[in-house]
């Protein structure tokens, strides 16, 4: 029982920060970056009016990234009671998937993000580095 309360509070309390974060930095998501690069500070960029996300984008602000911040949670929680190197196996959508250990699958799920058009890697490591101390600052206390 222990592991769900520490997961599902550290998800929680990663949720949380990561809305008032997102907030309170209001940073633009690629798309809008791409679209409108020219009428932003840096004459130097030129904007891409035509270019799409590979996904639709949601409408809250980039940064920090939720998945980021949440599977990085996710990982850190978990690997703190069965270890960083513990093999799993995922299915989506009939997809096997197998990781030899969570950072791993938090990993590719941050990533996903950048490939769709969703982040940056600034946004990533954002939402990691909140994840990571969140779940922490749980273990540390539950």
């Amino acid at each position: 029982m222990k592991v769900f309360a520490r997961l599902d509070l550290s998800l929680a309390d990663t949720a949380i920060a990561m809305y008032d974060a997102k907030y309170a930095n209001h940073v633009w998501r690629p798309v809008t970056a791409i679209r409108l690069g020219d009428t932003h500070y840096n004459p130097r960029i030129v904007g891409d009016l035509n270019w799409t996300p590979l996904l639709t984008t949601a409408p809250d602000p980039s940064y920090p990234s939720a998945h980021g911040a949440l599977s990085q949670a996710a990982a850190t929680t978990l690997a703190g009671f069965y270890g960083a190197r513990h093999h799993l196996a995922v299915t989506s959508k009939g997809i096997p998937r197998t990781f030899a250990g969570f950072q791993d699958a938090a990993t590719e799920a941050w990533l996903s993000r950048i490939w769709s058009g969703q982040h940056t890697s600034l946004d990533n490591r954002a939402g990691q580095q909140l994840g990571t101390h969140v779940a922490d600052f749980v273990a540390g206390h539950l």
